[in-house]
């Protein structure tokens, strides 16, 4: 995504590898691996030579090559021929998407580098280990490997490498939001890849600085240098960074209300990323183009452009959804193995203090078992806490995979299309500006753990009007909050009546055929905030079977949420369902949050 510092940063870096592992390199090696049978250091070379040109192609099949080397290195005690196996098996796994294992190798590769004072195997493992780290958003770790790389390749006299040591310290300062730094470290690297003449260098940081001093709204400044990357990708053939920049040309162009400028790059940029089946510059391009005919009030160009670009993005977006889960699942792999093996080592000090106290004196023996006890007694207290951490975290992660409902945006845009194909276009623009405002605001409270109940009542406004257009109007609804409440004031988990205000319209009135209604009541019960969800819908007695078990499945979510907010706030919320004679009643009590 043109936004993204590192993403594009790294896959322009790498892309040049692409094309340099041609099958007939493949090939050779793999004659003269075939034609050189005896376990020693040449072997070893071929091996590893052999795994590096299928790391792109075909990982998989690399492994069994490296961990030959690593096994004839060992048998012979080659040291060197280990180290480098170990580092292109950190590298398959790398590519792979497995960090965990890719760090793991890397840090044994690096032991052994430093045990033969091979600097020049040790720094480009303090790079890849910092990427990692990076990934993971650990970013003080990746900046403490990141800044070791640059003093060993300003050390060793090596260019490239203080270059991609500068641009990655860079990423991470842009990464958090310390565009200052980030700047300064770029300039740098920018004058050193000018004077390697290295022009895919130069292209991408290039690109990198427009983006940061977009960040800066130095939007001038940002035109300037995506202009000068876009001229220079275009003179080496580099159609992934030109394609980036035109974006990017013309998301600023739109911000600056120049929308000739921006219709014709985001044109030239559509043009390129679909030659080079670029998903994600296509999906940019189309919402260029889309704002863009939205200004010129071409409103069924503007529809189709949104529509192409939220297609594609979905997959984008999915891609990342799972990046993102991936990553929060590792670092909760990483605080468990790190809170065992600190539970480990208090266990084994536990033990020797218990030994040594009983041989200095026996009769210290009620103390030194009393002592152990509380020790253990705190231990358990800890493996708590870490297993409480644990729920959340699964939480977390069920609550990211359910922010954004694919059917509901999927029925949205069949809705949309249905209002053009009547030519009814006022009402299908209506209803695309709430869905967009819809959408968003979802996803900019993806993240937040609070809200103000002014924000989250707007946002289910929002989604009942949604709902009631494409339900024809056959839906009403109350919103009543108390005088003694102030919502602007009062703070709610985001999105924690959404569940039960979908459940009454697609279980409770949309089968009931005819007008329904849902009455929302905000209460303040004592320390508590009750938040009532009532309906005149069919009711759970008449509901069928699957009906029960998609609604449970968001009530037992929603219910999670609470219980850690119990554990957290030590209070008492709770979810309660009460059957009517007509429809249901929800009432779901919170512990009552002011944000001043």
């Amino acid at each position: 995504m043109p936004d993204s510092f590192k993403k594009i940063f790294l896959v322009l870096l790498l892309f040049p590898l692409w094309g340099i592992s041609q099958q007939s390199v493949l090939d050779s090696l793999q004659q003269e691996l075939a034609s050189h049978s005896a376990k020693d250091s040449v072997r070893v070379s071929l091996l590893i030579k052999t795994a590096g040109e299928m790391t792109y192609s075909n990982p998989k099949e690399a492994f069994p090559l490296v961990d030959e080397a690593i096994a004839i290195s060992s048998e012979t005690d080659w040291i060197k021929g280990e180290s480098y196996a170990l580092r292109q098996k950190g590298n398959l796994h790398y590519v792979m998407g497995d960090d965990l294992a890719a760090l793991d190798v890397y840090q044994k590769a690096q032991h052994l580098a430093q045990s033969i004072g091979d600097r020049s195997l040790e720094a480009s493992l303090l790079s890849n280990i910092g990427n990692i780290f990076a990934d993971l958003k650990q970013y003080d770790r990746a900046l403490e490997n990141y800044e070791a790389y640059l003093t060993s390749a300003q050390t060793l006299g090596n260019v490239p490498d203080e270059i991609k040591a500068l641009s990655n310290i860079a990423i991470i300062y842009n990464d958090t939001k310390k565009y200052e730094e980030g700047v300064a470290n770029l300039e740098k690297a920018l004058k050193l890849s000018k004077q390697e003449e290295n022009d895919l260098f130069v292209a991408a940081i290039t690109n990198n600085l427009a983006l940061a001093y977009k960040k800066l709204e130095d939007y001038p400044k940002a035109l300037l240098y995506y202009q000068e990357a876009a001229d220079l990708a275009h003179q080496i053939g580099n159609k992934y960074i030109e394609a980036s920049a035109l974006n990017s040309i013309g998301m600023v162009n739109i911000i600056l209300k120049n929308y000739d400028l921006a219709a014709l790059n985001g044109r030239k940029a559509l043009d390129l990323s679909q030659e080079i089946e670029a998903v994600e510059w296509q999906a940019d391009s189309w919402k260029v183009l889309s704002e863009v005919y939205e200004h010129e009030g071409e409103m069924a160009e503007a529809l189709h452009a949104y529509k192409e670009h939220v297609r594609l993005q979905d997959s984008v977006l999915s891609e990342e959804k799972k990046s993102e889960l991936t990553r929060k699942e590792m670092q909760f792999k990483m605080e468990r193995q790190q809170a065992k093996a600190e539970e480990e080592i208090k266990r084994q000090h536990l033990v020797k203090n218990g030994y040594l106290a009983g041989a200095i004196l026996l009769a210290l023996i009620s103390i030194a078992s009393y002592f152990l006890y509380k020790r253990r007694r705190d231990a358990l207290e800890k493996r708590k806490v870490v297993e409480f951490n644990a729920k959340v975290a699964e939480t977390e992660l069920k609550a990211l995979r359910s922010q954004m409902n694919p059917h509901f945006i999927f029925n949205s845009l069949n809705s949309i299309s249905d209002f053009i194909s009547r030519n009814d276009i006022k009402q299908a623009d209506e209803y695309l500006v709430k869905f967009s405002k819809l959408t968003r605001a979802i996803l900019e409270n993806s993240e937040k753990k609070w809200i103000t109940l002014e924000e989250d009542l707007e946002l289910m406004e929002l989604y009942m009007q949604l709902e009631a257009i494409r339900l024809e109007n056959h839906l009403e609804y109350s919103i009543t909050v108390d005088e003694d409440i102030e919502p602007d004031n009062t703070l709610v988990p985001p999105m924690i009546l959404q569940p039960f205000i979908e459940n009454s319209i697609w279980h409770g009135i949309a089968p009931k055929g005819n007008t329904g209604k849902i009455d929302i009541q905000i209460k303040k019960k004592g320390d508590m905030l009750l938040c009532v969800v009532e309906d005149n819908g069919i009711g759970r007695a008449t509901a069928s079977m699957d009906t029960k078990e998609k609604s449970s499945l968001g009530v037992k979510i929603t219910t999670n949420r609470i219980e850690i907010i119990n554990h957290i706030k030590n209070t008492e919320g709770s979810i309660d369902l009460i059957d009517k004679k007509e429809g249901l009643r929800v009432e779901i009590n919170l512990p009552l949050e002011l944000q001043f």
